[in-house]
């Protein structure tokens, strides 16, 4: 059996540097409360914990004078409810997150209607909402999105997306989206807020798998990343999506000459490692 990595997987630059923020907090205030997981993986969310690091999941439900934002970023409101709490803020937004942020109070300020290409349920896209105004819809679809009764404040439409969607959906929403606005909209702005490292890895993960007979895709069940990489991979080649080694079954895996590994944005070295290694014990 040959092993192969993905030439680009695991922990993203937002993520490794959350990380390493949380380690320099840790060291320097002891025990943190992150409001939420500072990423959707359950083994790196262990592996903070063994530093001190909690997640609560609500302002309410903070007890120390230190609190923490994730990599997925916040409202407005919730960050100036901590300041206004007195709190201690350690903002590990992503950057390009972060940027994302910036685009949707910027298009906001001028007066654009927002559509987010996103999953509404995601911190990440809560938290732009949030910045976008109250205005601002968000959806994976476009007949999901409640456009009825909202033709006054469609004049102006801006379309973003949740930094980590596929570039190909992002691309279909957006001429959807403008077979069934343009007709009655003055201006319609796209702004590409795609995370590129997400991209990349999308692309490296599909190369592998067009040269292998299985691939594993490590990381949380709930991290949409990592979602969108098996189903990148699926669509290619058998693929099992597991979040630690112990999920391999030897069936899955017996006989395949060729086996490809990747991981999500937001996998640890750890987990790649371990799976890694009982692959090579099978």
């Amino acid at each position: 059996m040959q092993i192969e990595r993905a030439r680009e997987l695991g922990l993203c630059h937002g993520v490794r540097r959350a990380v390493d923020m949380l380690r320099e907090a840790a060291t320097k205030h002891g025990p943190l409360e992150t409001l939420g997981p500072v990423a959707h993986n359950s083994v790196l969310v262990r592996e903070l914990t063994a530093l001190g690091v909690t997640s609560v999941d609500s302002l309410d439900r903070i007890r120390g004078p230190v609190v923490v934002i994730s990599a997925h970023g916040a409202t407005p409101s919730v960050t100036h409810e901590m300041e206004e709490r007195g709190l201690t803020i350690v903002d590990t937004t992503c950057p390009t997150v972060a940027r994302a942020q910036r685009v949707a109070e910027g298009l906001a300020n001028e007066g654009f209607t927002i559509v987010i290409f996103g999953d509404a349920g995601h911190t990440e896209v809560k938290g732009l909402l949030g910045w976008a105004g109250e205005r601002s819809i968000a959806a994976l679809r476009v007949t999901g999105l409640p456009l009825e009764g909202r033709a006054e404040s469609l004049h102006r439409v801006a379309v973003i997306s949740q930094t980590t969607q596929r570039l190909a959906e992002f691309t279909f929403f957006v001429q959807e989206l403008c077979g069934k606005l343009l007709q009655g909209t003055e201006e319609l702005r796209v702004v590409n807020t795609l995370c590129c490292t997400t991209q990349r890895r999308q692309e490296s993960a599909a190369e592998l798998a067009h040269k292998v007979d299985v691939m594993l895709v490590i990381g949380g069940r709930h991290s949409a990343n990592t979602r969108r990489l098996a189903d990148t991979c699926s669509a290619l080649v058998e693929t099992y999506h597991i979040e630690t080694a112990d999920e391999i079954e030897e069936a899955r895996v017996r006989g395949k000459r060729r086996v490809g590994i990747t991981a999500g944005a937001s996998t640890p070295d750890s987990s790649i490692e371990l799976v890694e290694r009982r692959l090579r014990e099978l």
